[in-house]
């Protein structure tokens, strides 16, 4: 533009302003800001496939520099018109290191039982997208299957949480989520039971039992109609009680103690102490030859069905 006259000179002469044009520096730090640009605003309908079919030619010749941060940019542009571009402005350190070249941060995301996984988050990826790959994670791969899991921002100590939209951006949660509190979480969790539980993948079950049994104990999957249990629902709960033990990978025979952790406490009122402690006894003969994978399958097995 200066070289048209469409601005100003400032002093320069064309062969100075030549130069600073051919200057490698230059050319990636423009591109460094496009691909800034392109994460938070939208070109015109007019603009976008010229601007598109630019982008795509760098990243397909050879040889050309900027292949990679145009191909950054092309897909930039692509999400901010499918989920609307990014809505908070990049916190320093995130802005420092886009301009340092450097796209993309590793999130922690806790699962429950409080196993982490770290995810690369890039400029642009959004919630569904995380899920798609902490999903992977634990072996699932079917579309249907991702509509029943979640990511939470959790802050307050866990009082406050609060399920993302499959459309927001992570970088957006995570710089809004700093202001409120710097040692927020991000939690995946399965919020949806219509899927059927397979037990193939070691961490899926793992997963599932740690959100599960906690429930459990709460006496959520109870139910016991005016305060008395068949004897069916007891030897169950017994049952339960050892699987528990043994998922722990524990081989000997539980205390008093123990097997009180193990029953909702609604229910182990309903008879006496010695007789809990003699019925888990007698399920851990069933039980101890499970590894603590089958342990837990088998838990899931019993409580969700």
């Amino acid at each position: 533009m200066k070289f048209m006259g469409d601005y100003p000179m400032k002093g320069q002469t064309e062969q100075e302003m030549i130069f600073s044009v051919f200057h490698r520096e230059s050319c990636q730090r423009g591109w460094r800001l496009l691909y800034i640009l392109t994460a938070y605003y939208k070109c015109s309908e007019a603009l976008k496939p010229y601007l598109l079919k630019y982008l795509h030619d760098v990243c397909a010749s050879p040889g050309v520099h900027f292949q990679g941060i145009a191909k950054a940019c092309e897909q930039n542009l692509r999400k901010t018109f499918q989920y609307g571009g990014r809505a908070e402005h990049p916190n320093g350190m995130e802005l420092k290191a886009m301009l340092a070249g450097r796209s993309s941060k590793r999130q922690l995301f806790l699962l429950p039982g409080g196993i982490e996984r770290h995810i690369k988050i890039e400029t642009c990826l959004v919630a569904l997208e995380a899920i798609e790959e902490l999903c992977y994670e634990i072996g699932l791969h079917k579309l249907e299957a991702l509509d029943e899991y979640a990511i939470c921002v959790v802050t307050n100590r866990g009082q406050n949480i609060c399920p993302l939209k499959k459309r927001e951006y992570i970088l957006d949660v995570s710089t809004e989520a700093e202001h409120v509190d710097s040692n927020y979480s991000l939690w995946f969790r399965r919020v949806i039971w219509t899927q059927p539980l397979n037990f193939d993948n070691e961490l899926r079950v793992t997963m599932h039992y740690n959100q599960v049994f906690p429930d459990y104990l709460k006496g959520l999957f109870n139910v016991v109609p005016q305060g008395k249990a068949s004897e069916q629902q007891l030897q169950q709960v017994s049952k339960l009680a050892a699987l528990q033990h043994r998922a722990k990978d524990l081989i000997y025979l539980p205390t008093f103690h123990e097997v009180q952790e193990y029953i909702p406490t609604q229910l182990f009122g309903l008879q006496r102490h010695q007789q809990w402690l003699n019925m888990v006894t007698q399920n851990m003969q069933q039980v101890q030859a499970l590894t603590p994978h089958q342990a837990k399958a088998q838990f899931l097995g019993e409580v969700l069905t």
